[in-house]
């Protein structure tokens, strides 16, 4: 068997291969929003410099009922929690005992649990999706206002594993899910953000 011919029968493979990969991580996209209507877990989230090196480390639990519902609450290093009940995006900072909120659909700086609570006509409509080099979905915004350059999404079975938010600033966000639970029952009531007593509101532009 001549060097060419073997040569070009590993190139078909390697064709067959990544198409087959590029197609499996859109079906892997696609099973997502049309088999999870609800999620629940831990994360880890760090974000790194442009040399790649950890400047902060965060984690927390989510919630998310979809359509637009979700809880991003974080507990170190310090705690917030982001609930949008679907209206509204409350984000509250405990420490500094004051909360800011606006319309959900002012808030363009896009977050794994704003992403993961939507839908695909919506995510279709807001980012061109292609797929990454490491066969993972990659989304770049279509339009010029959010606050990013590009997320990398990867699933598993459907299931989101990891999520990276590239900004515009050199920076990147890498969010690591854990302990993942598909369709549980979430009461409504978890997505009703109640603002306690002595905190100030701030009404976000």
């Amino acid at each position: 068997m001549s060097y060419r011919f073997c040569l070009s029968i590993l190139m078909a493979v390697w064709v067959l291969f990544a198409t087959g990969a590029q197609a499996d991580a859109l079906e892997e996209l696609e099973r997502y929003f049309s088999e999870v209507n609800t999620l629940s877990g831990q994360f880890i989230q760090e974000t790194s410099d442009s040399t790649g090196a950890v400047v902060e480390t965060a984690e927390g639990e989510f919630f998310i009922a979809r359509p637009e519902r979700f809880v991003w609450d974080y507990s170190l290093p310090y705690e917030q929690q982001i609930v949008a009940d679907g209206q509204q995006l409350w984000v509250y900072d405990v420490d500094l005992d004051q909360v800011v909120v606006r319309p959900l659909g002012e808030a363009l700086g896009v977050g794994a649990a704003q992403l993961l609570s939507g839908d695909i006509d919506s995510l279709s409509a807001s980012f061109e999706i292609q797929i990454g080099d490491n066969d993972d979905v990659l989304l770049k915004p279509t339009d010029p206002a959010w606050a990013f350059q590009e997320i990398r999404l990867q699933f598993s079975q459907g299931i989101p594993q990891r999520m990276e938010i590239a900004d515009g600033m050199d920076q990147t966000v890498t969010v690591e899910f854990e302990e993942v639970i598909v369709n549980p029952s979430i009461p409504d009531r978890r997505f009703e953000f109640v603002v306690p007593d002595g905190v100030d509101v701030i009404e976000g532009s």
